[in-house]
């Protein structure tokens, strides 16, 4: 192995006594030696300051790009490769090679704002792994558009245009994703002209959270709610669907086919934001109707609203609908 700083001082001293070749082949060494230890930062300098020495050393300035794609294609990480095998098969090696080394790592824990509604923030997020909601806060409170997991995208309406947030992204756990910034399209414009669109072409395939803001808007108003009385009681589910933690009890507000609402005390509010995206098991009955009616449900959090006096009123999802006439019992009840 050659050592890099000295190699350096010597390229220079070729450049001085007017002798390129020598400078040329000892700086492909130094690419080579820098591409295989995957300093591929370093591998790029050395290559432009060969282009630099001189131009027409056509043989070591293809070679030495090929070396460098070919180490940078054995350094991509499989199971992300795995999880966004569908945007990279659009791509070509460069491109792919390109996009890869253009992310950054990050990893966060549990209940951390990946990016808040209201902030600038044009990154363009890619999960690999863990779980994490998206909300929206209006005058009322916190609502939940949708939860994300590994192979979703967050992010991409600020990545290619240049507004605020109209979102939060929360983390419900864990979280390893890898981001890209804005300017690399700026480089990408020259270099590789074809990566932006196709990177907006795949994206295009996710539904936006302006969408789904629209969508939850037009869902709240199609389902007839029925105003309920009386407890339910309701006990948080782990991701796997098993019951975690003590059951609570609730005052119940109003019952759709698609969910419904109750309200609890919690003394702080960011207590009550962390049930915002969480799954829960539902059960209900009235025993003083003949038939009594029953009701046992799973759901997801998609609302935590606050009230007066340390009240919250929460809006559930049910994984299933129930059946009209189950309403139409609880409405003549």
């Amino acid at each position: 192995m050659i050592n890099s700083a000295e190699s350096e001082k010597m390229v220079d001293q070729h450049i001085g006594n007017d002798d390129t070749n020598a400078a040329v082949k000892l700086l492909f060494k130094l690419i080579v030696q820098s591409a295989r230890e995957k300093n591929f930062t370093k591998a790029e300098q050395l290559r432009e300051r060969m282009l630099e020495v001189d131009p027409m050393a056509l043989d070591e300035i293809i070679s030495s790009a090929e070396i460098i794609e070919e180490e940078k294609s054995q350094a991509l990480d499989p199971i992300h490769m795995q999880i966004w095998s569908k945007l990279y098969d659009r791509l070509n090696t460069e491109e792919k090679n390109e996009l890869y080394f253009s992310l950054q790592d990050a990893v966060l824990g549990i209940n951390k704002a990946v990016f808040e509604q209201g902030k600038l923030d044009t990154n363009l997020y890619f999960i690999n792994q863990g779980q994490l909601k998206m909300i929206y806060q209006d005058r009322d409170g916190d609502g939940l558009l949708y939860t994300l997991g590994p192979g979703q995208l967050a992010g991409q309406e600020n990545f290619f245009s240049n507004t605020v947030c109209t979102t939060s992204l929360i983390t419900l756990s864990n979280v390893n994703l890898k981001y890209l910034a804005k300017d690399a399209l700026m480089k990408w414009k020259k270099q590789f002209p074809t990566l932006e669109k196709k990177l907006s072409d795949f994206c295009a395939g996710f539904q936006s959270a302006t969408a789904m803001l629209k969508s939850k808007k037009m869902d709240r108003r199609a389902l007839r709610r029925v105003k309920i009385s009386g407890k339910g009681l309701f006990k948080l589910l782990n991701r796997t669907g098993e019951p975690i933690g003590k059951t609570f009890k609730g005052e119940l507000s109003d019952i759709s086919v698609g969910g419904l609402s109750f309200e609890i005390r919690i003394s702080k509010e960011d207590t009550a934001r962390l049930l915002l995206g969480r799954r829960i098991s539902i059960a209900l009955s009235n025993r003083k109707r003949i038939p009594p009616v029953s009701i046992e449900q799973n759901g997801i959090v998609v609302g935590v609203y606050p009230f007066p006096f340390e009240d919250y009123s929460i809006h559930v999802k049910f994984d299933k609908m129930l059946d009209e006439s189950t309403i139409n019992a609880i409405r003549h009840a």
